[in-house]
């Protein structure tokens, strides 16, 4: 869905060590779904040094936006309502403007990368 959904060729997805993402301290010969879905490809998986919290921090931030602005108002009674007002969210998410980014939103910034 992702390499469908990014205007741009993926060259690497970093994660942190969770099993969802890494079978790497459980076994040493079954991958992992994420390792499973990117066998074949050319995007290359890094991992986050092991309890270093701070190398997630701007997904970590993205969670806690989430969760203040979305999760804890929302209610759905299905999987497809879920989805359907989670793409609301995100749209709202993408076009609000950030000061960590120049006051732009992850949409203007991601529009002038692709100009350039």
């Amino acid at each position: 869905m992702l390499i469908k959904a990014f205007p741009f060729k993926i060259q690497t997805i970093q994660t942190d060590n969770g099993t969802e993402f890494t079978y790497k301290f459980i076994s040493d010969t079954e991958l992992s779904p994420l390792d499973k879905a990117i066998q074949g490809t050319s995007i290359k998986h890094v991992l986050i040094p092991p309890r270093t919290p701070w190398h997630n921090g701007k997904v970590e931030r993205s969670h806690r936006n989430d969760q203040r602005y979305y999760y804890n108002w929302e209610t759905f009674s299905s999987v497809e309502e879920l989805n359907k007002k989670l793409s609301i969210h995100l749209k709202w998410s993408n076009n609000k403007t950030m000061r960590t980014l120049g006051r732009k939103s992850p949409i203007q910034l991601l529009a002038e990368k692709q100009a350039a």
